[in-house]
């Protein structure tokens, strides 16, 4: 992807810009990628430094699953006037590092960055901290609290999956009535105002194994059956209303051609863009899934299947209240940056989703614009770190009057 190409637009406060940018480099030259959970801390700890000088609680929490290595989970807490909170979520991982990429290192133009993580999402953690900061000091010069509670969340694993902190994340949406999310911006600098949640299916299918040539009716075959299932499951796609299924694994039999298939194991993802339509999908999925296909006339046996659920990623998508905030959002954004900006649909589920429910407003793609993510020439418009982060700072005053 070509970098940037829209004109530069003037950092919004030049006292901002340079603090973002001192924070960006002093991040971006720390490893952190996922599977170094000692460099995803050191980043941790200095987003918690950042937080504990803004007033915040920090609390460090280790990932619940001992059998997963990872870094630790931030949260950090701000109370406000009210009990309900806006939660900020980003994190602190990336996928390539120093040796990859290089370290951190602005570009001749003077509006561009490169590093690992630059813009994933080493950045979005800049705008989310330096945009509580310019709405905290202006509450501050005002004298008065937060209306709603703050807090934090930075994943120490997005990148694969937050695996571990699910349920926190679902338990932080309990008492949110609105979450922001701060990956990058899409490339264009649109702000995302759904994505499509995820579902995946483990299924095994157990048949009988047999002598293919000398089998009599006895057998079972197990992949015949997953053929017929396979084959329903490819019409549930449809495209038009955001619903997606497909066969990622499949394994199974003895890896011989003369022994009849005697089970199977695939692994079948789904995305939806609505509550509605994901327990419409899984009703469709499970008669399939459980129905046996394949049966023996001399037995009388059938194939039998089962599943389990190993991820369940709630979608989230734009409702009335949240179209009255992204419009201020939009309008604040464009003021500040002179150009037009919109919301769109984003197809990937991301840690934002885990704490999306019917009652509450979520919102993600928060952070800076950049491009060429999770490759060497991975990069951020600068620009971008102060504009976004003082559209937050204004937002925020606009959320709580709203969310009165």
């Amino acid at each position: 992807m070509e970098l940037h190409r829209a004109s530069t637009f003037s950092a919004v406060n030049n006292d901002s810009q340079e603090r973002a940018e001192r924070l960006l480099h002093e991040i971006v030259d720390i490893d952190s990628l996922t599977s170094d959970p000692v460099g995803v801390d050191r980043v941790q700890e200095i987003v918690a430094r950042e937080l504990q000088s803004l007033g915040f609680d920090v609390r460090m929490v280790p990932n619940p699953d001992s059998s997963i290595t990872s870094g630790q989970l931030l949260i950090a807490t701000l109370n406000g006037d009210r009990p309900d909170f806006i939660t900020f979520v980003s994190h602190a991982d990336c996928v390539l590092g120093i040796e990859a990429v290089g370290p951190y290192r602005k570009l001749a133009d003077g509006v561009h960055g490169r590093g690992p993580g630059v813009i994933d999402n080493k950045g979005g953690l800049v705008v989310a901290i330096e945009g509580l900061r310019l709405y905290l000091e202006e509450l501050q010069r005002k004298e008065r609290h937060s209306d709603l509670s703050l807090r934090f969340v930075c994943s120490p694993n997005e990148e694969g999956g937050s695996t571990g902190f699910h349920q926190i994340f679902r338990t932080c949406a309990d008492d949110s009535v609105l979450v922001l999310g701060f990956e990058p911006a899409l490339d264009n600098g649109s702000i995302v105002e759904s994505r499509r949640g995820n579902r995946w299916y483990q299924l095994t299918i157990e048949g009988q194994e047999a002598h293919a040539g000398r089998c009599k009716g006895e057998q079972i075959n197990a992949a015949h059956d997953f053929a017929i299932k396979a084959a329903k499951l490819h019409k549930l796609n449809d495209p038009k209303n955001g619903i997606a299924v497909n066969v990622g694994h499949v394994e199974g039999g003895r890896n011989r051609f003369n022994v009849v298939c005697g089970n199977i194991s695939a692994k079948i993802d789904t995305r939806f863009a609505s509550f509605e339509s994901r327990d419409k999908l899984h009703r469709k999925i499970e008669k399939i899934l459980l129905k046996p296909a394949v049966h023996s006339p001399i037995t009388g046996r059938s194939s039998e299947s089962s599943f389990t659920i190993v991820d369940d990623c709630p979608p989230f998508s734009s409702t009335a209240a949240s179209r009255t905030l992204l419009k201020y959002y939009l309008r604040t954004i464009e003021k500040l940056e002179k150009r037009s900006i919109a919301a769109e649909k984003a197809g990937g589920a991301g840690d934002v989703n885990y704490m999306s429910r019917k009652d509450v407003i979520v919102l993600d793609g928060l952070g800076p614009i950049g491009g060429s993510m999770h490759t060497p020439e991975e990069f951020i418009y600068l620009p971008s770190l102060s504009s976004r982060a003082a559209a937050l700072g204004f937002f925020l005053e606009k959320a709580c009057s709203e969310l009165d």
